[in-house]
């Protein structure tokens, strides 16, 4: 799939500097509402951290965050397109959006031109997670398993473990989101789960040592990307040139840190 980033209001103190401007000082920049969009593609199934949600639309969290950066080095205003997981990729090939964000081109299906591949950015870490009265100790070989049943999210696809699920070794057992994933494991519903494991700490923040899920083990590590839209009417070298500008590696440490 914790408390939600907020703004200090300072209304008193830009009154008082606008009454002071002397009259050849720059003009103020243009309204938000001015700037060209910039439509992002957002899966309705990204958890917190990555993904705060008011009335159905983002406010708040790290994919939101890095989206909101994008935007700004754009000088465009971002427009959230939310989308089941199923129609996301279909929507990005389309062009119904010119970017979506915190993907990676192996969870693409066919191929996908270099020119619409973003720099890289978040690394994302999948791990297995166990209840805490689980009889799983030590990692476990997943390939030895037969029929074991594994937490998944409805539509994702889990590369490395899709061999063992296709042979039976693995069974998915899906659910719409991480965060549902996880509240079937808490339930005793599956023995273990495939999650994200800044989903999984702050799953745990705030519960007992008793109630909290374990990551048993790494199943994967994921260099995410911002990915192009197939037809936009942004040019791509525009959108990668932004995109460059967010992708620093001191920035995103930065960014990766407020969530941890």
């Amino acid at each position: 799939m914790a408390a939600k980033p907020g703004l200090r209001g300072v209304a008193g103190l830009l009154g008082l500097a606008c009454w002071l401007a002397p009259a050849w000082a720059a003009p103020a920049a243009a309204p938000a509402t001015s700037k060209p969009a910039l439509r992002f593609i957002v899966g309705e199934d990204w958890a917190w951290p990555y993904l705060a949600l008011r009335n159905g639309r983002p406010v708040g969290g790290l994919a939101f965050d890095l989206m909101e950066q994008v935007a700004r080095a754009a000088d465009a205003r971002p427009v959230y397109v939310m989308l089941p997981p199923k129609r996301t990729q279909p929507a990005l090939h389309a062009g119904e959006a010119e970017l979506m964000c915190m993907m990676a081109p192996k969870w693409v299906a066919g191929p996908l031109p270099a020119a619409r591949i973003g720099p890289p950015m978040v690394v994302l870490e999948d791990v297995l997670a166990v209840t805490p009265g689980s009889v799983h100790g030590a990692p476990l070989d997943l390939a030895a398993q037969r029929g074991l049943r594994v937490g998944t999210v409805l539509g994702y696809h889990y590369q490395e473990l899709g061999p063992l699920f296709e042979a039976g070794q693995l069974v998915r057992d899906d659910a719409a989101t991480q965060q549902g994933v996880l509240e079937k494991l808490a339930r005793g519903r599956m023995p273990t789960a495939v999650v994200d494991r800044l989903v999984l700490a702050q799953y745990n923040r705030g519960r007992t040592q008793e109630q909290r899920l374990h990551a048993l083990q790494v199943v994967s590590q994921t260099v995410t990307h911002c990915l192009l839209g197939g037809a936009t009417q942004w040019p791509a070298e525009r959108l990668q040139q932004a995109l460059r500008a967010v992708a620093d590696r001191a920035a995103m440490a930065r960014l990766l840190q407020r969530y941890r």
